[in-house]
């Protein structure tokens, strides 16, 4: 089951890197939550929440590219992925990049969790792992 559950949620950054939402969300459980760390600390209720959250993470920027760098198989129901994030800053025009580490938690081939986290100890932690 583990192996599956990398390749559904590498199936959804595929989907997320050609813009095709209907297929990034053909594997979001309806009632999925997400946490995201930074900057504030908060939670998403349901897809809507999801794509709410991805909004508000990409509103300030431009020419936004996430990268699926690695996808860890950390349990039979968790998936960490470090995502390299590029991007230009929409009233700057600077270029931007940084790495953040994500947990997906999926329960029946669905993704039920993710989290969203700046560093990699912490999402390891999250997942139940240590480096």
């Amino acid at each position: 089951m583990s192996q599956e559950n990398v390749e559904i949620v590498r199936r959804g950054y595929e989907a997320y890197a050609r813009g095709d939402v209907a297929a990034m969300l053909a594997d979001v459980d309806p009632e999925m939550i997400t946490y995201r760390e930074e900057p504030d600390g908060a939670t998403f209720m349901g897809r809507e929440g999801f794509l709410k959250a991805i909004a508000e993470w990409i509103e300030d920027f431009d020419e936004f590219v996430a990268t699926a760098e690695e996808l860890i198989d950390a349990n039979d129901r968790q998936v960490v992925v470090h995502v390299h994030q590029t991007a230009t800053g929409a009233q700057s025009g600077a270029p931007i990049e940084g790495d953040f580490w994500f947990v997906h938690t999926l329960s029946g081939s669905k993704v039920t969790r993710l989290d969203m986290f700046s560093s990699k100890d912490k999402a390891l932690e999250a997942a139940g792992l240590r480096e």
